[in-house]
C-alpha cells in the first residue's frame, strides 16, 4: 500500500500529465511542420511545372522553385524553432515551480520535524523539572533547546521576509571589533561543541552591510558548522583580510563538510542526503550576501571540512 498521502501524489501525477501533454504538442507541431512542407514543396514543383508547360524557359522554373523551398525553409523553419522555443520554455517554468513546490513541501516536513523535537524535550524536561529539583543538567538541556527552537523560527521569518521583498537596514559596519564581539557570543553559546579561532588583518576597511543580516548569517555558518560537523568538538576558524577596497572574510570549520558538490550549497532547500535540518540556513548565507551586494562561495576545505568565503563591498563613499 503507497504510504503517500494526496499532497505528494497528486504533484506526480501531475507532472506526469504535463510531460505527456508536453510529448504529444511537440509530435504535433512537428507533424503540421511535415504536412506544410509537403504542400508547399508539392504546390512549387506544381507551378513550376505549368510554368515549363506556358513556354517558360525551363531554368527560370527552376530557378524560382528553389527560391520558393529556400523561403519555406527559412521561414517555416524559423517559425518552427520559435514555437518549440516557446513551448520548452513555458514547460520548463512550469517544471521549475513544480520542483520549487516539492522543496516547499520537504522544507515544512523537516521543519515541523525541527520543532517538534525540541518541544517534545522542552515539555519533558519542564516535568522533570516541575516535579522534582531542577538539575544544572535539564536546565542547560532545556535552555538548549530552547536556543534551537528560537533560531529555527527566526530562519523562518527571515525566509518569509526576504521571499516577501523585505528590504536590509544596511550601513557603514567595521568589521573587525564587531566581529570580535559577535562571533566570539555566537561560538560560545555553543559551549563545548565548538572552538573559535580568529585571524583579522589590521585595520580592516569599513563596510556596507546590515548588522542583523551578518549576525545570522555567522550564526547559521556555526550552526551550520556545529550540526553536520559529525564531531564533538568542531573547530571554526575565521580569517578577515582586505580584498581591494572591501574585505573578504574565509570562514572554515574541521568537520566532516559537504559530501556532495559544494557548488550547489546556497540553493532553495538544498540538503545533505543524510542531513537533518531544513536546507535554508546557507540558502539564507547566500541571499543575505547577494542582497547587500556581496558575494559568497561555498567549497571543500583544505582539511575536508567546510569552507565559506564572503566578500563584503566596501562603504559607501
Amino acid at each position: 500500500m503507497d504510504s503517500k498521502g494526496a499532497l505528494s501524489i497528486q504533484p506526480v501525477r501531475q507532472s506526469r500529465v504535463i510531460a505527456l501533454l508536453a510529448g504529444v504538442w511537440l509530435v504535433i507541431i512537428l507533424a503540421l511542420g511535415a504536412w506544410w512542407a509537403s504542400i508547399v514543396l508539392r504546390q512549387a514543383g506544381r507551378i513550376a511545372e505549368l510554368s515549363v508547360a506556358a513556354g517558360h524557359p525551363a531554368a527560370q522554373a527552376l530557378a524560382e522553385e528553389q527560391l520558393t523551398q529556400r523561403m519555406l525553409y527559412s521561414e517555416s523553419g524559423t517559425f518552427l524553432v520559435l514555437l518549440l522555443t516557446l513551448s520548452g520554455a513555458l514547460f520548463w517554468f512550469y517544471w521549475r515551480d513544480m520542483l520549487r513546490a516539492r522543496g516547499t513541501q520537504a522544507f515544512f516536513a523537516a521543519l515541523t520535524h525541527e520543532l517538534r523535537t525540541p518541544l517534545t524535550s522542552v515539555r519533558l524536561q519542564t516535568e522533570a523539572i516541575a516535579e522534582g529539583e531542577p538539575t544544572p543538567e535539564l536546565v542547560e538541556r532545556l535552555l538548549a533547546d530552547t536556543h534551537r527552537l528560537e533560531s529555527q523560527i527566526d530562519k523562518t521569518l527571515e525566509l518569509a521576509r526576504l521571499e516577501g521583498g523585505g528590504s536590509l537596514a544596511e550601513q557603514d559596519i567595521r568589521l573587525d571589533p564587531w566581529l570580535t564581539r559577535v562571533l566570539g557570543s555566537i561560538v560560545a553559546y555553543e559551549g563545548d561543541a565548538a572552538r573559535l579561532e580568529m585571524n583579522l588583518e589590521p585595520g580592516l576597511p569599513a563596510v556596507r552591510g546590515d548588522t542583523s543580516a551578518v549576525q545570522m548569517i555567522l550564526r547559521n555558518l556555526v550552526e551550520n558548522s556545529v550540526r553536520h560537523g559529525d564531531v564533538d568538538c568542531v573547530r571554526v576558524e575565521l580569517t578577515a583580510r582586505r580584498a581591494g577596497r572591501g574585505v573578504e572574510l574565509r570562514y572554515r570549520d574541521d568537520g566532516r563538510g559537504f559530501p556532495g558538490d559544494p557548488a550547489k550549497l546556497g540553493r532553495m532547500f538544498q540538503r545533505g542526503v543524510s542531513s537533518s535540518g531544513t536546507g535554508v540556513g546557507l540558502y539564507l548565507v547566500r541571499v543575505l550576501m547577494d542582497r547587500m551586494g556581496g558575494s559568497v562561495a561555498f567549497a571543500h576545505a583544505e582539511n575536508g571540512g567546510f569552507e565559506a568565503r564572503l566578500l563584503f563591498r566596501p562603504a559607501a563613499d
